[in-house]
């Protein structure tokens, strides 16, 4: 279900429990400057515990208070921006209201714990208009009830309303560049995923243009674990493009601090594979299996340093366990097959590399193997 849907679900639901009462023609209704008359019948929303609390208190219009009746609107601009009387409810809150905008952050805050609410009102916050302010507090309203569904172990709606709260947040951005809050959001955001390098730009530019002092004080305190954190996706990045040396330059003083990581020693057992370190690499790979005995790809990756040290049948056991973890990998049985070739089980490295052309039929380095094979026949 996309995010669209969801809201659609989530305004149709909360429509359902809105009442209604019709103010007739000639009503007057108190604004800013004396009153509004109204030159025709005018349906009026009301978030129903408002409307109980105005029938029991007796209160204008037969039992409607002023400032309910503008919450209400609030709300049906949120929960319908298309609604017949859309532009009517406009000009009576703009005339009730000196800061309309901000008298619907309150009813956010007033609605906290209603996190559907607070949605809502945030939604009509970005149609009244669409600021770097209004579109974070919105991405905020929408991140809260993210983190509502995964309390509750809905993910994939937790997901769905966290994704969109990042896109308003980058689209706060993107009306004003530095704005702060969003900035500090988003360091964290990309800090959390793994993209250390980005969560420091945003956050550099937190530190350069927020007046909170708490707030620099608590980013200050994250960099410096971030700092550590953007040298190993430096780092990392060098191995992936095969720079082992300087990958290494930047993951290895890094163990000291992270000794648990697996991740960490999963890269550095990368460079020291791709430097033909294959004793020392196997060791890194051990380490993290250690750490997450079901690591699949360390698996894979020990096998491969067993493989060039000769150890065929150590290659080929840790490559069984990889293979009962993994459904339908291809290279696994294709690594298996070279061990067992190595053994002289010819046979049951055919049945492997039969298998891996079955999964991918124009896997290079399989049809090699299969070639290989088919000679030793």
């Amino acid at each position: 279900m996309t995010f669209y849907e969801e809201i659609r679900i989530l305004r149709e639901k909360n429509l359902e429990y809105v009442p209604f009462v019709t103010l007739k023609k000639g009503a007057k209704i108190p604004v800013i400057e004396g009153t509004v008359t109204l030159d025709r019948e005018l349906e009026i929303p009301l978030l129903f515990e408002d409307f109980i609390a105005d029938v029991k208190g007796s209160t204008l219009n037969d039992g409607l208070s002023m400032d309910n009746i503008c919450a209400g609107m609030c709300f049906m601009i949120g929960a319908d921006p298309e609604f017949l009387y859309r532009d009517y409810y406009m000009e009576i809150l703009n005339k009730s209201k000196s800061n309309l905008q901000s008298y619907i952050i309150h009813l956010i805050n007033k609605f906290n714990e209603k996190l559907e609410y607070a949605v809502i009102f945030a939604l009509a916050l970005v149609e009244i208009e669409t600021s770097a302010r209004n579109l974070f507090i919105l991405g905020s309203a929408l991140e809260n009830l993210a983190v509502d569904h995964s309390e509750k172990k809905n993910s994939k709606k937790s997901d769905i309303f966290f994704d969109e709260a990042v896109k308003y947040y980058h689209s706060s951005c993107d009306e004003e560049e530095n704005f702060t809050l969003s900035l500090y959001k988003l360091g964290f955001y990309y800090r959390g995923i793994g993209q250390y390098i980005r969560a420091k730009d945003y956050w550099d530019r937190f530190m350069e243009h927020d007046k909170d002092p708490v707030r620099i004080e608590e980013i200050r305190t994250e960099n410096e674990t971030l700092e550590k954190l953007v040298d190993y996706e430096t780092g990392y990045r060098y191995v992936l493009e095969g720079n082992s040396e300087d990958g290494l330059d930047k993951l290895l003083p890094l163990v000291e601090y992270f000794p648990e990581w697996w991740n960490l020693l999963f890269v550095i057992g990368l460079a020291f594979r791709q430097n033909m370190e294959y004793e020392i690499a196997s060791d890194y790979f051990k380490n993290v299996l250690f750490l997450k005995a079901d690591q699949k790809e360390s698996m894979n990756e020990l096998a491969i340093c067993y493989l060039n040290m000769n150890k065929f049948k150590e290659a080929e056991e840790i490559l069984d366990n990889a293979i009962i973890l993994s459904d339908n990998n291809s290279e696994l049985l294709a690594n298996r097959s070279v061990a067992r070739i190595y053994q002289d089980k010819i046979n049951e490295a055919e049945e492997d590399i039969d298998k891996a052309l079955e999964i991918n039929p124009n896997d290079e380095i399989a049809i090699n193997i299969k070639k290989e094979i088919e000679k030793m026949k």
